[in-house]
């Protein structure tokens, strides 16, 4: 990759993740001392005032879901079929 499709994928990201939100309710969820650790230096150094960790996870994973819903769904049907049997 040439240095200007590296400053388009680094822009996209940055637009795309590191963007201050709101989250309206929240629920409490579990992860590792040091994934929590990566995502905060990422959230702190990176994000756009006022950009939590919350905000920043909750991008992720549903971009995550949007990218692999195929797959989720696949899984989800073969599960069900699974519990009838």
């Amino acid at each position: 990759m040439n240095n200007q499709e590296d400053f388009v994928r680094v822009a996209e990201y940055e637009e795309e993740f590191l963007q201050s939100r709101e989250l309206k309710t929240r629920q409490c969820v579990y992860i590792s001392r040091d994934t929590q650790e990566i995502i905060a230096n990422i959230v702190h150094r990176l994000g756009q005032r006022g950009l939590s960790i919350g905000a920043y996870i909750d991008t992720i994973l549903q971009q995550h879901l949007q990218d692999h819903k195929e797959e989720i769904n696949e899984l989800y049907c073969k599960s069900m079929d699974k519990l009838i049997k």
